[in-house]
């Protein structure tokens, strides 16, 4: 697990609103504290889709790019947010291309989801990854990859 603090914190809310970033991430969760709290939690209803044959989408959580207007009309006004959280999941795929390239001993059945965290409060903004483990194991060959995985994918993108 690593954790960045981001130097740029206009640059990486441009890219986390405005431009296409984490667009393929899950929502996992929003918080946002203004004038109120606002929580979203990005679990879908599968009960909202028909149950026709095609019409169920194949994961448990919300497309950042689906939520990310919502969320960035809560966010936008004359007054920065007191705080905000948002926690984003990787997309199944991304997360078994990291299991099979950590060469570890992990399995896709063994992670329930590999996560970034952002944490933004009126004078910084941090990043943390985190692996949600469905077994123990010492092993950290797959933490390393991700965190790898993020910094190079966060600097391809012009963030840090």
């Amino acid at each position: 697990m690593i954790s960045l603090s981001i130097i740029d914190i206009k640059n990486f809310m441009a890219h986390l609103l405005s431009k296409d970033t984490f667009d393929r991430f899950y929502l996992v969760e929003a918080s946002i504290k203004k004038e109120i709290s606002y929580h979203i939690d990005g679990h879908l209803n599968m009960d909202f889709f028909d149950t026709g044959e095609g019409d169920k989408p194949d994961r448990s959580y919300c497309l950042w790019k689906d939520t990310r207007p919502l969320v960035y009309a809560i966010l936008k006004g004359k007054r920065l947010p007191l705080g905000c959280k948002i926690v984003l999941g990787l997309p199944k795929a991304t997360v078994a291309f990291l299991i099979k390239e950590s060469q570890g001993s992990f399995r896709e059945e063994d992670i329930d989801g590999i996560y970034l965290n952002i944490l933004y409060d009126p004078t910084s903004l941090t990043l943390t990854t985190g692996i949600s483990y469905r077994t123990f194991s010492l092993d950290k060959s797959l933490e390393q990859n991700v965190d790898d995985h993020i910094k190079k994918y966060l600097k391809s993108r012009g963030i840090c």
